[in-house]
């Protein structure tokens, strides 16, 4: 991969791909047997999917996106294209730790008896679930697919579903203890249950309360950077890092010019097709010049901020987290602990070491994203160390990353902002927009599929409009990016 080549050899591209995360290299992977180049601003690919190796090669430190989903998706058929394949997660996904009480398995339902809460709080907590159970329940049936809806039209009824109040109202008056657990689950969204939708917060739970049926129940083994590292090698000189894209303007003969800027000089590449694949807020004044009002729309979207901290541990014995993958922690500075070496603890011999990550979002990883490393550091080994006691000497590495714009989470109002995202977009209309802002909840899997829906709309555009456009092989693009 090139950030230094020059375009000017390259023609007139098929497309031009603005963002390297999971959205954009699922649009450059969809199109890689066209002309085109992928524009990511940093150093390098995958967006929030973001892992290390440690340096034994054994584990990894995770800081992002971690849940792939189950095999036959977009992402799924990505990893397989590159010779990667997920495995299914077999520890507990539903714990919880309240207080001393660390709760990870038996039913969910029963969590309010088996919580260190009082009398008062238990049955809040009962009848705030209750309430949660059947609006889950109706969730999956007004959320169905139906025969013949348009896609596009699909995602604006999930999108408006319980969208007129937010997560709180929804669960109305809560006593503290059994409020601090709800707003815990909100933080996985990125958001405060006063601030995100009631179809949203609903949404979350489903996915949760899923199960062994969980679309999101996979890890890819070595960490989730392997899978856009992969891919990146495979597209090779099509991808452009440290190319920030500045700006988007139609040419006279109906074509896009993208300028960009790579180190310190501006320089343009023309294209028949450009897929903007970046978080709404900097998408906004890229697509502003073709669509104000899809524009307007994506500077109105909402992200929460989150904060993560990666651990390797150097423990050469069994752990009491062992068995757990995600852990939620209302109460405590951080709201989910994970496991990531769980999935490789599906052998007889128990290796030494392990990977653990906590994790805060909404305001409270607003507000302390703002510490210094050392401080964050301090707080949430403290909170850990409280959690499982066990942890106390055995922290090899530490590693903390903030994510400002975490994840998207929806408000309410969200589906009435859907209308002008759906493209394309311009007199053109060969601007398109893809991100997990197309669902109702941003996940992996929503981000890659708008990706893909988007390059197939630029094939069938191409195919329309060129005939048969010239094709290429990954062969036929040079190490320095330039068609040969």
């Amino acid at each position: 991969m090139s950030a230094d080549s020059t375009t000017a050899s390259q023609g007139l591209l098929d497309a031009v791909i603005i963002g390297g995360g999971v959205s954009g290299l699922a649009a450059a992977w969809r199109l890689r047997s066209r002309r085109i180049v992928l524009l990511e601003s940093q150093d390098r690919l995958g967006g929030r999917l973001y892992s290390q190796r440690a340096s034994d090669e054994d584990y990894w430190l995770n800081f992002g996106a971690h849940l792939f989903p189950a095999p036959g998706g977009v992402v799924d058929s990505m990893a397989r294209d590159v010779g990667l394949e997920t495995l299914p997660i077999t520890g507990s996904m539903m714990g919880i730790a309240y207080k001393d009480r660390i709760l990870t398995s038996g039913r969910v339902e029963t969590y309010p008896l088996r919580l260190p809460l009082p009398l008062r709080e238990k049955i809040a907590f009962a009848r705030a679930g209750l309430r949660l159970q059947r609006a889950v329940a109706r969730y999956h049936k007004v959320l169905a697919p139906r025969p013949g809806e348009a896609e596009a039209e699909s995602r604006r009824r999930r999108l408006a579903y319980l969208d007129d109040k937010t997560f709180a109202d929804f669960l109305g008056a809560l006593p503290a203890g059994t409020a601090s657990i709800f707003a815990c689950a909100a933080h996985r969204a990125t958001a405060e249950p006063t601030s995100l939708s009631a179809g949203s917060g609903i949404g979350l739970f489903a996915l949760v309360w899923a199960g062994e049926g969980s679309l999101i129940a996979r890890n890819l083994v070595g960490g989730p950077s392997v899978l856009p590292e992969a891919l990146g090698t495979a597209l090779g000189g099509r991808v452009r890092l440290g190319a920030k894209a500045q700006r988007i303007a139609p040419t006279s003969g109906g074509t896009q010019n993208v300028e960009y800027l790579v180190n310190g000089r501006v320089e343009s590449v023309e294209a028949r097709h450009v897929i903007v694949a970046v978080p709404a807020p900097i998408a906004a004044p890229l697509i502003a010049p073709i669509s104000l009002r899809a524009s307007e729309s994506l500077a109105a979207i909402t992200y929460g901020p989150f904060l993560s901290m990666a651990i390797l541990t150097n423990e050469i014995t069994a752990m009491p987290w062992d068995d757990v993958y995600a852990l939620a922690t209302p109460g405590r500075s951080f709201d989910m602990f994970t496991n990531h070496a769980q999935v490789l603890r599906n052998t007889s011999e128990r290796a030494p070491g392990g990977s653990l990550m906590v994790y805060a979002g909404g305001d409270g990883a607003a507000q302390m994203m703002t510490r210094p490393d050392s401080e964050i550091r301090e707080t949430f080994l403290a909170d850990l160390h409280t959690l499982y006691p066990e942890t106390r000497g055995i922290i090899a590495a530490t590693k903390i990353h903030r994510w400002r714009l975490g994840n998207v989470y929806a408000q309410p109002g969200r589906h009435e902002l859907q209308g002008a995202l759906e493209g394309p977009h311009g007199e053109f209309r060969n601007v398109h927009l893809a991100g997990d802002y197309f669902a109702e909840l941003g996940s992996m899997e929503a981000a890659a599929k708008a990706g893909d829906s988007a390059a197939q709309h630029v094939e069938l555009s191409l195919a329309q409009r060129h005939g048969s456009a010239p094709r290429m092989g990954l062969e036929d693009v040079g190490a320095d990016g330039v068609v040969d």
